[in-house]
């Protein structure tokens, strides 16, 4: 029953927006074509019903500057044109991407019967009997707006208390159209209250949006609300200029120009609306229909302007004499003027298609961002970032090819439910793939330059190439280093369980034989002779095996070794002390090495070249390293001191095991050496 309901409402909501539609059409196009013959009159007193008119001082004012009538009411024809195609253009766009939803279509009606409302003459309209009633309809949906913009952009009443001014503004529109002569028609007030009123009421919806915009959830509604609030005050102001001029100003350029302000500032009402309503409503869809409403928009405004200035000197001209003259000084301002349309349409384009519209720039930024990239594991998401930017899409990611399957390397936005795949192939292969948010990539590029995708595509092949070279090069040196370190775990048990064992047990044997009683004294002195040979080799297999892997990690762990390491500095002349988080997970082989022997030779250095008198080690973690920090209060680097083997060993144990050594010199206050070496599985 609800589904059947809901499936009505729907269709009925279709119905009153192709009703509204229609009728907004006629009454626009009988409007406009006798609205030039109407201003090309003048009124004075209680006749000047219709604010478009101009009284007789006004008119012969305009005079006095040269332009007539029919000057006047050419360029009010061009606005209300314009005007009108502004509010019914972002209606249609937002009834096409939005018709499955109720608020977009809610929307939709409400822009079309506004917009034609305020481009339409009543006084011509109100002549045509048989147009009256749909005159109505139209005015009552139009005069919604108010209501509409107190729930706009999220469909609720922020804060609360404004949904009583809401209703005011309702109750008097519903007096106006279906009880008027009653108390709640506001045109039976005084103007003073009726105005007072009107300046009220939008003065709440300024403060609705203000509220909404410092309680905004994110970044996205803040700017929605910012374009609807700056939109929303030129027309509050805009209009107030009209009727104070109006009604005490009697110059008609003034009054044209007042016109002209009101007609710019209404062009963005539409196209802060239909952008926020969609993107709060169609997440999916946002992008292409901003984009189109963005172009339609502004594509409008320039070509409207373009034939106001023209149209407007052209027609001034004609009305000389020499009519070769006239028209040879009209061609001339379109020439002059072409070459600006031009410019504005191209800023137009790069406004809607980013740096689509230049490919070169594209590739130059790229190549530029690569340049300054430094490390593989940055370099893809500058790739995304720059493609996400150059080419206006909310969202773009790289997945790579690895060992058999496609990982998620790169990520720059927030991903879509609707999104293009494209494959990155080099040599028939497919090494990745490039996903960006939006339908069809190819729909959003302008059609000449199409081919900038397979430049790009190919761009960012390259770099997926380099960076999965890299990757695998990486895999096979961990690979190696953990070999490696088993290895030396190996020989370590080994020499340490087998060769150690047995030479111990010979060095016992050669005792007891040694301290028997009747060795001859030549023998015995050969045998102890033997005996320190055997000890020294014993000792040298110690230092060996403590070379292969200290004892202290596998014995105690890496952070009671470097404890103990810590602690045979007692008692010297330099304090060293360590400070260490707590490491609940066992660290690989490789890298427990790599810290221990770093921190070692740091610590040596400290202690022999340093001449401080403390050094401390921390060690804390992040999400995927291990950061060790060896700081001492000594002399520092000297500035003409050449790396030693310290240095140069600590940073190729840090490397080795694809980790970052940093080294800053105090300025005579001590030295400072930060390493990060990677969290490696144990199974790595």
């Amino acid at each position: 029953m609800k589904r059947a309901f809901s499936g009505l409402l729907h269709l009925l909501s279709h119905g009153a927006w192709w009703y509204i539609t229609v009728i907004s059409v006629a009454l626009f196009v009988y409007s406009e074509t006798k609205v030039y013959d109407l201003l090309l009159n003048v009124c004075s007193g209680d006749d000047c019903q219709d604010l478009f008119l101009l009284t007789a001082e006004e008119a012969q004012s305009l005079l006095s500057y040269g332009m007539s009538m029919s000057f006047y009411s050419g360029i009010l024809v061009v606005l209300l044109l314009i005007q009108f195609l502004s509010f019914f253009v972002v209606g249609v766009l937002l009834y096409i991407y939005g018709m499955k939803d109720q608020i977009c279509l809610y929307t939709s009606i409400l822009l079309i019967a506004t917009g034609t409302i305020m481009s339409i003459s009543t006084p011509i309209i109100s002549e045509a009997t048989h147009l009256d009633s749909f005159l109505k309809v139209e005015s009552f949906v139009g005069d919604l707006y108010l209501f509409f913009f107190f729930l706009f952009p999220d469909g609720k009443f922020r804060p609360k208390w404004l949904l009583y001014p809401a209703l005011i503004g309702l109750v008097g529109n519903i007096g106006i159209y279906f009880l008027p002569g009653s108390m709640i028609d506001p045109t039976t007030w005084p103007i003073a209250v009726r105005s007072g009123i009107w300046l009220s009421l939008h003065g709440f919806v300024i403060y609705s949006q203000i509220y909404r915009y410092r309680h905004a959830e994110n970044k996205q509604l803040q700017r929605q609300i910012r374009w609807f609030a700056v939109s929303l005050s030129g027309f509050i102001l805009s209009v107030l200029s009209l009727l104070i001029f109006s009604t005490f100003g009697d110059n008609g350029l003034l009054k044209l120009s007042m016109w002209f302000v009101y007609y710019l500032a209404l062009l963005f009402m539409p196209f802060s609306i239909g952008i926020a309503i969609l993107e709060q409503r169609q997440r999916h869809l946002s992008v292409v229909f901003s984009r189109t409403i963005v172009y339609s928009f502004v594509t409008l405004i320039v070509m409207g302007v373009y034939v106001l200035i023209v149209g407007s000197l052209g027609f001034l001209l004609n009305d000389q004499n020499n009519i070769f003259i006239s028209l040879l000084a009209t061609g001339i301002v379109a020439i002059l003027f072409q070459p600006l349309r031009t410019k504005i349409q191209h800023s137009v384009n790069t406004l809607v298609y980013g740096d689509r519209e230049d490919p070169y720039k594209i590739l130059s930024s790229l190549t530029q961002r690569l340049e300054l990239t430094m490390t593989n594991s940055s370099v893809l998401n500058t790739i995304v970032e720059e493609v996400a930017k150059a080419l206006k899409l909310p969202f773009a990611a790289i997945e790579m090819e690895l060992g058999g399957n496609f990982e998620r390397v790169a990520v720059f936005g927030e991903e879509l439910q609707v999104g293009s795949e494209f494959p990155l192939k080099l040599k028939g292969e497919c090494i990745g793939i490039l996903i960006v948010g939006a339908r069809s990539l190819q729909e959003t590029l302008p059609p000449d330059k199409v081919y900038l995708l397979n430049d790009l595509l190919r761009q960012v092949t390259m770099a997926v190439q380099t960076v999965r070279i890299s990757s695998e090069l990486k895999r096979s040196r961990i690979k190696l280093v953990s070999f490696r370190e088993e290895e030396r775990r190996r020989l370590r048990r080994d020499l340490h369980d087998g060769l150690g064992a047995s030479l111990a047990s010979i060095s016992l044997s050669l005792d007891t034989v040694v301290f028997q009683n009747g060795v001859d004294l030549a023998v015995k002195n050969r045998l102890l002779e033997l005996q320190g040979n055997l000890r020294t080799a014993i000792a040298e297999i110690r230092q060996l095996v403590y070379n292969l892997r200290p004892p202290a990690l596998d014995e105690l762990g890496l952070i009671f070794a470097l404890d103990e390491l810590c602690r045979q500095y007692e008692g010297s002349s330099i304090k060293v002390s360590l400070e260490a988080s707590e490491i609940d997970f066992p660290l690989h082989p490789a890298i427990e090495v790599a810290a221990y022997r770093i921190v070692q030779e740091a610590v040596t250095n400290a202690g022999k070249h340093s001449k401080g008198s403390f050094c401390k080690v921390s060690l804390g973690l992040d999400d995927s390293s291990l950061i060790m920090t060896i700081e001492d209060n000594g002399v520092g680097l000297q500035g003409n001191r050449k790396n030693g083997i310290g240095l140069h060993s600590m940073r190729e144990r840090a490397e080795e095991v694809d980790g970052q050594f940093f080294i800053k010199n105090n300025s005579g206050m001590g030295t400072t050496i930060e390493v990060r070496l990677p969290l490696w599985a144990e199974g790595e």
